[in-house]
């Protein structure tokens, strides 16, 4: 009993000592501060042009009260002054290090005041550890809260400046931006007010996923800065170019090394205004994009393009001229037209075609025969050739979407 009443009195006196002590340091408050807000400027230059004296001295001060005012009532720190602290940083653009370099200034300053406050009073060797023990708890926890504000605003600021980003490539793809926006636009696009420029047009795997994640920065190691909005059915993309036909070969090799998506680029353009445009373009040379080839740029391959000008249309011509092999069961009818797309990349060689397809050259010729007979239209005859290609693009592009749609998950 006595023991325990003894304990019970030395525990009383340290709590008693430390609600002392921290009713002496808040009535130093102001004093802490000035010498916190001095030593700040003194040792981080950066500070005075951030931070106005005004400022850092009401935050220094909010932080001083909030650790020693709940210590003199037996109380847990405040912290509520920490994580505005963290988020006004980073709205100032004060670098995340340079707050905290002033944590530390005003931790050496508190506890030295500490040290010397509980030596004035006399003050047990115990308590002073137990004071040590519940600052530096307060420090971390204060440390860990300004952090987070800081975090959260910063994550904020990237958020808005993506939406405001998305917002002006919208109005750019809709032809909505006034003429006195332009160069605003650009400057926040980080694009330059004139071209070239070019609209790319890749088909997404799925609503909400992107379909070339890391383009962006893929382009920019080429030099080439560009700013992409995520639409329901497409990603597209609004690159400059720093140079003209031989950026632009860079460009689609770089597109070419992507993900697989299939890839529509408009012709260059100079006006930034002619973005809408470009982009109903870019989605004309999407659809000419198939397996074989992937990455269509509009204008480079004229029948890719009227193949996929008028998709509501299109599909109706090719039935029509493929319509001998709808008889066909559809694995015939497939091999049947990837025979004859071989051919023509192998410029109407057999033997090459062969080559690529691994088969003899004699059985890629049955197979043009088959071809000719199922659809009644002649090889050798120029007019017969031509439907039967625009028909195998058209055909080769329905083909792709089904199999991507098929590849893609619910």
């Amino acid at each position: 009993m006595e023991i325990g009443s003894s304990r019970q009195e030395y525990d009383e006196q340290k709590l008693a000592e430390l609600t002392m002590l921290a009713a002496l340091m808040l009535e130093r408050a102001e004093e802490l501060t000035e010498t916190v807000v001095t030593r700040v400027y003194k040792q981080f230059p950066v500070y005075a042009g951030m931070v106005s004296r005004e400022m850092l001295r009401a935050s220094v001060h909010d932080h001083v009260v909030s650790a020693f005012d709940p210590m003199a009532r037996s109380q847990k720190a405040d912290l509520r002054a920490a994580g505005p602290t963290g988020r006004v940083g980073a709205a100032d653009g004060i670098p995340l290090t340079v707050v905290m370099d002033g944590y530390r200034v005003a931790f050496r300053v508190v506890w030295s005041a500490i040290v010397e406050t509980a030596r004035g009073m006399g003050m047990s060797s115990d308590a002073c550890l137990d004071a040590a023990t519940i600052l530096i708890a307060s420090l971390e926890a204060f440390t860990r809260e300004m952090s987070t504000g800081y975090r959260d605003e910063l994550s904020r600021q990237i958020r808005s400046e993506e939406q405001r980003r998305a917002a002006v490539v919208q109005a750019l793809l809709e032809g909505r931006l006034a003429d006195t926006n332009l160069w605003e636009a650009a400057e926040q696009l980080r694009l330059p007010a004139s071209g070239p420029f070019v609209v790319i047009a890749a088909r997404v795997p799925a609503i909400g996923r992107h379909a070339l994640p890391h383009i962006e920065q893929g382009l920019g190691v080429l030099g080439i800065d560009s700013a992409w909005r995520l639409m329901h059915d497409v990603e597209i993309g609004v690159a400059a170019l720093p140079g003209p036909s031989a950026q632009l070969d860079r460009l689609v090799t770089a597109l070419h090394v992507g993900e697989g998506a299939r890839v529509g680029v408009s012709p260059p353009y100079d006006d930034l205004r002619s973005t809408s445009l470009a982009l109903r373009l870019a989605r004309i040379a999407l659809h000419g994009a198939a397996e074989r080839r992937r990455v269509v740029v509009f204008g480079s391959d004229p029948l890719s393009a009227v193949a996929g000008s008028a998709p509501d249309i299109m599909p109706r011509v090719a039935r029509g001229i493929l319509a001998g092999l709808e008889e066909l069961p559809i694995q015939d009818r497939t091999l049947l037209l990837d025979t004859f797309g071989a051919w023509l990349d192998a410029d109407g060689s057999a033997g090459e075609a062969g080559r690529r397809l691994f088969v003899h050259p004699n059985t890629v010729r049955n197979r043009l025969r088959r071809l000719e007979k199922q659809t009644g239209r002649s090889l050798s005859n120029p007019r017969a050739i031509a439907e039967l290609i625009l028909a195998y693009e058209i055909d080769s592009g329905i083909r792709a979407a089904v199999a991507e749609a098929a590849a893609s998950p619910a």
